[in-house]
């Protein structure tokens, strides 16, 4: 017996984890619909961090937070016969999780809609608030501020907003992705991005005292207009 493989559902041999690192999104979901269990693994690895902090960012409730990123993995696992690769694998997991979110607030709506935000960038930029274990103690403490600070101005911006600046700044979709995850048209979805842009440094501005934060959201800033002169 081969113990370096395990055996799918239909008999035949599974690669190990290690062995699907390199493999795409798309085809991973394919060999969750062949029966490939680890397949299914590995996508959990990718994807459940990331939908976890998307979602604890809209609800402000971990426990719930917890509950819908496990639904949303169960529905992927559930319908995977059902995805076609007409959109990246991203957009229909975050579709999922976004309208799941969207049932959960329609259900406690009286309830007030508090999120936070971490914003990231680009693929190719640095990320506001990058992993670093070696990081200055000072550096720690102004990241963290900075973050507190990003969740009160946020949890201000006006809920229609809310959702497709999360998208973008927070997972980086693209306005193409967060057109079909959101199902608004293309050139709502930029003006709602852009409207949440400036509403949220409206707020913040006033917030900050210190001078690093201030010359942190300047980049932040710089790196809005840069994206917004590309659109031309």
């Amino acid at each position: 017996m081969n113990l370096s493989r395990d055996e799918n559902l239909n008999g035949g041999p599974t690669p190990r984890r290690a062995e699907l690192r390199d493999i795409r999104d798309e085809d991973l979901i394919v060999m969750v619909q062949e029966g490939h269990k680890k397949a299914f693994d590995e996508l959990v690895a990718r994807y459940k961090g990331r939908l976890f902090s998307f979602i604890l960012r809209m609800v402000k409730d971990p426990n719930l937070a917890e509950e819908l990123t496990q639904e949303t993995l169960i529905r992927v696992y559930i319908h995977a016969a059902k995805y076609r690769e007409i959109a990246k694998f991203s957009t229909w997991v975050f579709t999922i999780a976004t309208n799941l979110v969207r049932n959960k607030m329609r259900q406690r709506s009286r309830r007030p809609w508090m999120v936070s935000l971490n914003p990231a960038p680009e693929d190719d930029e640095i990320p506001v608030d990058p992993p670093d274990t070696v990081a200055d103690p000072s550096e720690s403490i102004q990241r963290e501020e900075l973050a507190d600070l990003i969740s009160e101005a946020t949890s201000r911006i006006p809920e229609k907003y809310r959702i497709p600046f999360l998208l973008r700044e927070v997972d980086q979709l693209s306005y193409e992705e967060i057109q079909q995850v959101t199902g608004l048209k293309l050139g709502t979805v930029r003006s709602r991005i852009n409207r949440a842009r400036n509403r949220f440094r409206q707020l913040i501005k006033p917030m900050l005292k210190n001078e690093t934060l201030l010359l942190e959201l300047e980049r932040i800033e710089a790196r809005a207009a840069e994206e917004k002169d590309n659109d031309f």
